[in-house]
This record gives C-alpha cells, structure tokens and sequence, in this order.
C-alpha cells in the first residue's frame, strides 16, 4: 500500500541487496567490526534508520510469499495443483500438502534462511551500535532491533522448533532445543518490553512496538504446551488483556477494509503489519496467484494477466457456511458476471474446454460461461497432484480476494499494494476466547462466548449462546483469518495436522509438526542437529 510512511521505502531502498549477503546462514566465520567511531556514533533517530534498513528490507521479502506458502499450502486451506505439468515445480507444492516434503523441499530451505537473514541482519546493527553510549535513544532502538529478532526467532521456534540461538553477529553455536528458543525469545521481549513505543501511529506502523510484544507474547503461550510441555492460557489472556486495556485497538467495523490494497496506519486493528508497495517493497502476490486471466477486466487488472494457480479445498471453503457472515463474499465461486452484470465468457474449442471429450466437435469453437466449481478433480497424473490444463481444469476450486485484487498490481514486480496483518486486535480477542474455553480464568466479564460474539457482530454472522466445542472454535478462527498465515500454527494446536484431506491420503507423523533443517544448512554447519523424523 502506498502511505506515508516514507521511512519504511527508504530502510527498504537502502538496503536492497541485504538477503543476498548472508545465504550461509548459521555458518559465519566473519567477525563483527563496528562501523562507527566516537566521531559518528548516531545521536539522532533518523541516524539509526539508515543503519537499520538491512532489518526492514528482509522482512517483506519472503513472507507473504514463501513463509504463507509453508504455513497454508501444508494445509487444507490453500493448494497448487499441476495442470499437465505447469505448476508442478519439482513437486515442492504437492510435498507441502500430502507431508512428504524432505529436507531438500525448497520452500522449507527458503523460509529457514529467510527467518535466519533476519535474526543476522539484526545481529549486525546491534553489532554497529555496540559502543553507543548508553542513554535513552539507545534502549529504544536496541528494543526495537531485540524485538524484530524476536520475531524472526518465533517463525524459527513455531517452524523449526531446534535451531541454534544466535545473540551475536559472528556466533556459529549449536543447535538448541525448542524449550530453550521459547524461553530465550521470553526473555528477550520481557527485558525490551518497557523501552518499546506504545504510540499507534503512522510513525510506529509496520515497526515493532510494545503492543506487537504483547500480541507475540500472547501467541507464544497459547502454544506453550506444544513449544515446551507446559501450558500457559492464563498468561495468554494476560497478554490479550494488556493489548486490551490499552485502548488503541479495535474492530474495523467494514472486515473486509482491513485487506484492501489501499489498507495501512488508518486500520483500527492491526497491532504488526508487514508494508508492502508493488514499486518498492515487493513480495505480496495474491492479485498474481489467486486470480485468473479471464478474471482481470472485472478487476480493473488492464491487460495484466495473473496466473490462476492457487484455490482452497471443498471441505475447507464448506467452513464458510453462517448465515449473512460478509467473511463468507471474500471468495469467487459459481458462474462469473462482470460488473455491469452480464454473463463473463470465453472463446474455445470443444476440446479446449473439456480435455476428455471424444465427440466430433473437438476442433469447433464454443463459447463458455467462466465458472469456477467447488469441486477439484485430478485428471492427469496423480502422482502429481494434476488437474489437466483445459478450461474446466483451470477453474476449479473457490479463489480467495480476501487480499482484494490490487489494480495497481505490478506484473513486473508481481506485487501487490496490500499490507499484511500478522497480529491484529481480531486475534486478541480469539486468542483470549480460546484460552478461557480451554481452562483460563475469565477476566474483565469477558467469556468465550462474548469475546466471539465481538467477532460475529462485525461479520453479521449468527451470535452464540453457549460455548463453541472446541472443533468449532477450530472452524470459527477458519473464518476469520483464513489466508493470514496460521492455519498451520492452529491446525497443530488443535491435533488436527496430521489428518486426512483431499489428496492427502495418509495420517502424517507427528514429527510432521516440525520442518526439517535444510540439507543444504547441515552441509553448511556441523554444528546443527537435525530435527526427529528427518
């Protein structure tokens, strides 16, 4: 989205080549070298931004991208079938939906050394800052810089689970158990917590703050039992209710504003958001993915022509199945109209549209009405997950706009304007919710009930009079936040990762709830340990 703050583009600008610096992740054998002297010592915040770009280029640049892809196509929420070969791509995307990945699946590779160019990157400017003089300006920023590794560190802890614990540029430690990783990341955020900005702002907008602190805190303790064996929901609903209380949150009263490629400082729920610009911060692509060619003109796309690749499952668009809910029109499915409401068509053959036809007319010209099933059909190869490639092929599944298709998108980028939420006072509230229904200790007269019921009102869905199992409350987070990245995190807390689903055939293991150390990264470092089951 294009907003006002400037200082974000600029770190983003300054720092372009940032990702490519540190491909060996956690194998470093380069000693920290200040950069400053008592002569340029940064005495200014704008000073310590320009140090600070490395952070705030790597952030966007894989996270809507691959992180969303290993969060969600590891899931009944988003697939990418093969159509007659295309899409098929080395199997990386089939791998991630039926758990067969191995250590040497791409997308697993590239998230672990996105996670780990961030933890470096922050390394390294605490490195720069390290003879400082101490003082105020300098707690901020090292709170900031703490908090943004933080961060990175919770992917790794959530993905990975056993990773090496780098608190210094130039440290090539061994690997750490996941317990140790939940605790050294607690312990970060609660020594930085009383120097982080407590503004909300356009200033403090896709910066780390002390409400992002409390949000990830509140995440981290909602999965403390699978993290290190203990469970932790009434620190969870202390956390929701330090955001809470704040009263600088709220519920968006239009849901669907939120995700507009015009969204930004202005939305009332967004607690971390990572920025996107289809110019100069890239690597959101939703308008690409999850449109069709056939589909652009409604959407003012122009003569720019996404690649129809990626759709939900039947079983998980039948989620969206409440009475009046508006989250429920974040999808296209059905015969397709243009605005003006008349029918949207296609020009093809017989055999065009339908692949399998053996009749007389395969070379004659028909015209089609574009419509997108529900259903997903393989017709080619099963063994890799291919749907064909005719027109009948290429439209099935439901698409999500959630993101809502972006005018302005960018093919030459393949970026989108839209912002993406990662904490947002929405999950506040059900993070809350689900921690009271397993056992918390309500607070403030808030119950399960009442906190979704804030949910509801704004979706215009159905309210509750009694307690949601916990199936569905599972449902209800489906609704909420499906194409925001935690399907995978809910799926697990749930038991309900290893489970069947369309084209995913057998119960996976539960060492499946962790991704494997890269291969290459083992090569790299002797010093890792491969997770169990790899």
């Amino acid at each position: 989205m294009i907003t006002n703050i400037s200082i974000i583009k600029k770190l983003a600008g300054a720092a372009m080549m940032a990702a490519m610096l540190f491909s060996g992740c956690t194998k470093l054998d380069v000693k920290p070298e200040s950069e400053l002297t008592p002569d340029n010592f940064p005495t200014t915040p704008a000073q310590f931004e320009a140090a600070k770009g490395l952070i705030y280029t790597i952030l966007p640049a894989n996270y809507a991208i691959d992180y969303w892809r290993l969060e969600s196509l590891s899931t009944d929420e988003a697939i990418i079938v093969a159509r007659a070969g295309n899409w098929d791509d080395g199997g990386q995307y089939r791998e991630l939906h039926k758990h067969t990945w191995t250590p040497d699946n791409a997308i697993v590779s590239t998230v672990w050394t996105y996670a780990f160019n961030g933890v470096i990157a922050c390394n390294k400017v605490l490195a720069m800052f390290d003879k400082v003089p101490e003082g105020p300006l300098r707690n901020q920023q090292f709170a900031e810089i703490r908090m943004m590794r933080a961060f990175y560190y919770f992917i790794l802890l959530d993905n990975y689970g056993n990773v090496p614990i780098l608190k210094k540029f130039g440290d090539d430690t061994p690997t750490s158990s996941r317990a140790d990783v939940f605790a050294f990341i607690e312990t970060e955020v609660k020594e930085i917590l009383p120097y982080l900005a407590r503004a909300k702002s356009s200033v403090t907008y896709g910066r780390p703050t002390a409400w992002m602190a409390h949000a990830m805190l509140a995440k981290m303790y909602l999965n403390a039992q699978l993290y290190k064996g203990t469970a932790m929901y009434n620190e969870t609903v202390q956390r929701c209710d330090s955001v809470i209380k704040s009263g600088l949150f709220s519920l968006d009263a239009d849901y669907k504003s939120m995700f507009l490629p015009t969204n930004g400082p202005a939305v009332k729920e967004f607690i971390f958001a990572i920025v996107y610009d289809a110019f100069k911060i890239t690597g959101n692509s939703f308008t690409r993915y999850d449109l069709t060619p056939e589909l652009g003109p409604k959407y003012l796309l122009g003569t720019k022509a996404p690649s129809n690749s990626m759709k939900t499952l039947p079983e998980y668009f039948d989620k969206f199945n409440l009475a009046g809910d508006v989250r429920s029109t974040t999808w296209i499915v059905g015969k397709q109209f243009n605005t003006n409401g008349t029918p949207i068509t296609v020009k093809t053959t017989y055999k065009g549209l339908n692949e399998t036809y053996v009749g007389p007319y395969a070379s004659r010209d028909t015209i089609w009405q574009l419509e997108l099933t529900k259903e997903i059909t393989l017709r080619g190869d099963p063994a890799k997950m291919d749907t064909g490639n005719d027109f009948y092929s290429q439209y099935m599944g439901a698409r999500s706009i959630k993101f809502y298709p972006d005018q302005n998108w960018d093919p030459n980028t393949r970026s989108d304007n839209n912002d993406f939420p990662v904490y947002r006072y929405g999950d506040i509230l059900m993070m809350k919710a689900e921690a009271i229904l397993r056992g918390a200790t309500p607070t403030n007269g808030e119950t399960t009930v009442s906190l979704i019921n804030q949910i509801r009102t704004r979706a215009k869905a159905p309210l509750l009079s009694v307690n949601p199992t916990l199936d569905e409350f599972l449902d209800e987070r489906v609704r909420e936040f499906a194409w925001e990245a935690w399907r995978r995190n809910d799926l697990i807390r749930f038991g309900k990762y290893s489970a069947l689903w369309q084209f995913k055939d057998a119960v996976s293991a539960k060492t499946r709830e962790l991704f494997p150390v890269p291969a290459n990264q083992l090569k790299l470092n002797t010093k890792l340990v491969q997770n169990p089951g790899y």
